[in-house]
């Protein structure tokens, strides 16, 4: 009776069970170019800050391919000057030509009215004989003149305002050489972002695991080198759907590793999982075919540990653990 009452006494108000798992974020290294293998700088267990060189790639074809978008680059900026200096040299030239033929044709026009209004007079006169025939024709003679110098001037005009169509070609050929600019700056960043590529490093803080990087193997994007094991465990612990009506975020828990028995350890509840672990199976059950057959569903709550109390002590993905979780 005693036993009982003790039993009731240590486990009244606690959820508990022995399917936990210690867990840690495990990220797989991989590289995201092709390429050699040169140099490893870390081996298995080994820890390593974040930004750590890890892996270094063959890059000396990343270089010549960043010097020559770094020659592409400075030739697009040569032609583009070019371009817009032709431009504006272009459009200045038609600028002055169009002012000056449109003075010219100015002054033709006067010439011309001046011309006309001179022969008519003379032509008057000499029907009157107030001039010689002479005189008559030396007018009729300026004033084929003055519409041959009109005609011209308006020829000039036009050849003025074609040229302002050049102009606008010459304007249209230095934004596309703009555009290559920036094509070649693209390029560049490019080139740039597959050399620093060759540079596999960690994205985190952590220790290495399955190592697996050799110099002068060769790789391929995605292919996984090693693996980073976080700094951070938690626990991940399955209880039963029965019990989580007494389950909550904020709970308090006790933690045991089976790796120590005899040390316990404190956590809190800070996530319950949104389905059941069938749920994220690979192949979920199907209850709506053939027999069924009711089995008690498992529900994965997150377990975060003191970091005070695992401080030293090695605890790695894997371990087996059991849980408590007080009700509140």
């Amino acid at each position: 009776m005693g036993g009982i009452a003790a039993w009731v006494v240590t486990h009244w108000g606690l959820e508990e069970t022995d399917n936990a798992q210690v867990q840690a974020h495990l990220t797989e290294i991989a590289s995201r170019v092709p390429g050699t293998i040169t140099r490893v700088l870390v081996q298995d267990d080994q820890a390593v800050s974040a930004g750590q060189l890890l892996v270094q790639l063959d890059d000396r074809e990343g270089r010549a391919q960043l010097a020559q978008a770094e020659a592409d680059l400075l030739q697009a900026r040569r032609e583009a000057g070019a371009m817009a200096a032709q431009a504006g040299s272009s459009a200045s030239t038609a600028a002055a030509a169009e002012s000056q033929a449109f003075a010219d044709q100015l002054a033709a026009r006067s010439e011309l009215g001046r011309a006309e209004v001179d022969l008519r007079r003379l032509e008057a006169l000499a029907r009157e004989g107030g001039v010689s025939q002479q005189e008559a024709d030396r007018a009729r003679a300026a004033y084929s003149k003055a519409q041959a110098a009109f005609s011209s001037s308006e020829a000039t005009r036009q050849t003025a305002q074609a040229r302002e169509g050049q102009v606008g070609v010459d304007v249209q050929k230095a934004g596309a050489a703009r555009a290559r600019i920036t094509q070649a700056q693209a390029a560049l960043a490019r080139q740039r972002l597959e050399l620093a590529y060759t540079r596999i490093v960690a994205p985190s803080a952590g220790r290495i695991g399955s190592h697996a990087a050799e110099p002068g193997r060769q790789v391929l994007p995605g292919q996984p080198l090693m693996t980073l094991v976080g700094l951070v465990p938690w626990v991940e612990a399955n209880f039963k759907e029965t019990q989580l009506t007494a389950l909550r975020p904020g709970q308090p828990a006790e933690v045991r590793i089976d790796a120590w028995p005899d040390r316990q350890l404190r956590g809190q509840v800070i996530g319950i999982a949104p389905a059941s672990g069938a749920r994220f199976a690979l192949l979920p059950p199907d209850n709506a075919s053939g027999n069924f057959t009711k089995v008690v569903q498992r529900v994965t709550v997150r377990i975060a540990l003191d970091p005070q109390q695992i401080q030293g002590l090695p605890l790695v993905p894997g371990l087996s653990a059991s849980v408590r979780v007080r009700r509140r």
